[in-house]
């Protein structure tokens, strides 16, 4: 019957076909001739000297070319080829420093937050904690620098011609000398000149001491053995004191625009109507400033348009507060 012959013919090539496959030679290679030593010998590549080759203990002609000696690898000198790499290497810690210092402004608006609210040992134990933190932060950028600055030195001696074999010596030398250097200044030598450290302490007063100038940010720290002297002008810095209103209205800062070139702060229609006629350079608003600028010197001032704000809601609440005396007297 058809069926029948069908399922003979199917039978019949599945037993060819199973007997092709038992007959056939392998396609792949055998390991254990010549041709696999040399496999194995390749993907033994970096065996120390002392252990032996299992696939080799017949003997033969073992490629000692091929076996790195790695204890006893000598260092290869940087030369003016690095130095483009070495470039890239104090860069990308500049680039982590410059992190560290976008978080110290987190900092000072929770400081100024909690000195705007807390009071009593919760507002002395958090501003004491807040502190730590802004120190630890500084410390941190310090490092960083340590490293950005190990490079450079690293940089200038390879492009002056010199050899360095021991680079990795020579870097590790060169980061504990920062380290120590940083280590041994006093508080006054690590904070005093910070930009982020200053703005710490100016928000906290002002908020403390509203209408007042912060005094030299020295005084705020005691001294230290090795701290030359209270007047020392290198470090003294004179009160500080930051000014929400607009030398030119007279009124408080609206959307405030800094000049780059003297520090003042203008609200942004005021000065654009100065910079409407005449000369493109003018001399600043100011009372007192002598400095000249143009309108393109003059950038938006997020951060202070923030503590424009602070501060008024701080004077309407006073004013309230004085109001309420009154009345109960």
């Amino acid at each position: 019957m058809p069926v029948a012959s069908s399922s003979r013919r199917k039978s019949g090539i599945r037993r060819r076909l199973d007997s092709d496959i038992e007959e056939d030679e392998p396609t792949q290679p055998q390991t254990n001739g010549r041709e696999g030593g040399k496999k194995s010998r390749k993907l033994t590549k970096g065996r120390s000297r002392d252990q032996p080759d299992m696939d080799n203990e017949g003997g033969g002609d073992e490629d000692d070319d091929e076996v790195i000696d790695v204890d006893n690898f000598e260092n290869q000198p940087l030369s003016r080829s690095d130095l483009t790499k070495i470039k890239g290497f104090s860069s990308d810690w500049n680039h982590m420093a410059q992190k560290i210092r976008q978080s110290w402004p987190v900092v000072s608006e929770v400081a100024v937050g909690m000195a705007d609210s807390a009071e009593g040992q919760e507002l002395e134990k958090g501003l004491s904690d807040l502190e730590t933190i802004m120190r630890d932060l500084i410390d941190v950028d310090a490092e960083m620098v340590a490293h950005s600055k190990t490079m450079d030195d690293l940089h200038q001696k390879i492009a002056q011609g010199s050899e360095v074999s021991d680079a990795v010596e020579y870097y590790a030398d060169g980061i504990k000398m920062h380290k120590m250097e940083y280590k041994g200044k006093t508080a006054r030598q690590k904070y005093a000149k910070s930009d982020g450290y200053l703005k710490f302490k100016q928000g906290i007063y002002e908020v403390q001491h509203p209408g007042s100038a912060m005094p030299p940010v020295t005084e705020m720290l005691p001294k230290e053995d090795g701290d030359v002297s209270d007047d020392d002008d290198d470090l003294e810095v004179g009160g500080v004191t930051q000014s929400y209103t607009c030398p030119i209205t007279l009124t408080p800062l609206v959307d405030p625009l800094t000049s780059s070139v003297c520090g003042h702060s203008f609200s942004a229609e005021a000065i654009r109507q100065v910079f409407r006629s005449g000369h493109p350079v003018k001399k600043c608003p100011a009372s007192g400033c002598n400095k000249s600028f143009s309108l393109s010197d003059c950038r938006p001032d997020k951060d202070l348009a923030k503590k424009v704000k602070a501060w008024q809601r701080r004077a309407q609440r006073m004013e309230e507060d004085t109001d309420a005396e009154e009345v109960v007297d």
